[in-house]
């Protein structure tokens, strides 16, 4: 199986800004350390950590070549408005769980091979999807990746609808409603803002489309979107 990190990356959105930051010597100091950076490693370690992998050299190799393709561009334009040649911490974690991400799929995609070269069939007998993993436990490396995408995309709500994504998350979590403290708030709100529910939910459907634009959305939840046979086929 041909590996996603081996193959050759599209470019990115901001990638064009790396040649223009290349002209200064503090980005060139900057890209040539990368890798012998004590204090990047630290923090990619510590954001493999949840995955007990922080003290694995070779992993924490692989992430930050990962970090690096996906983020540099990201890095550059960065530099190239402010002189501060860094990777953040947002787009480290980012990139740890979608690296992490890819990782488990090919895991998944190996196991489920192996277990179809190993069944017993004809050939009229496809092999059989046994092996997905059980979405109804989760492991404690899938509750931290779920708790960090449930951060991520907290803060892609705009500040003046906080209150709102609260609600949301509130009725989503007892059922449209069916808590009456939730219903409480349901009727706060639309009074403060002179709405009636119906106009409260609507506020609420905006807000959700706004969040699944944000450029960040589809890469975050990516990972937990179960695979279909027909991806592993």
């Amino acid at each position: 199986m041909i590996s996603s990190f081996d193959s050759v990356p599209a470019p990115r959105k901001w990638d064009a800004e790396i040649d223009t930051a290349r002209q200064h010597d503090t980005w060139l100091d900057f890209e040539t350390d990368i890798h012998q950076s004590p204090a990047l490693r630290a923090r990619v370690a510590r954001a493999l950590d949840r995955y007990g992998l922080g003290t694995s050299d070779v992993m924490v190799e692989q992430a930050l070549d990962y970090l690096t393709r996906k983020e540099l561009g990201a890095a550059a334009r960065y530099f190239n408005q402010t002189g501060t040649a860094q990777f953040n911490q947002q787009q480290i974690t980012h990139a740890v769980l979608s690296f992490m991400a890819i990782k488990e799929q090919q895991r998944h995609i190996t196991d489920l091979a192996l277990h179809d070269d190993d069944a017993d069939h004809d050939d009229e007998t496809p092999g059989t999807v046994r092996d997905l993993p059980d979405t109804t436990h989760l492991r404690p490396d899938e509750y931290a990746a779920r708790r960090d995408a449930a951060r991520a995309i907290a803060a892609m709500v705009p500040e003046q609808d906080r209150e709102l994504y609260d609600l949301c998350l509130a009725v989503r979590d007892t059922n449209q409603r069916g808590e009456p403290g939730t219903l409480a708030h349901l009727h706060a709100y639309a009074a403060r803002h002179g709405l009636g529910l119906s106009g409260v939910y609507a506020r609420m459907d905006r807000l959700a489309r706004t969040i699944r634009q944000h450029p960040w959305f589809e890469e975050v939840t990516a990972p937990f979107r179960p695979l279909s046979r027909r991806s592993v086929a």
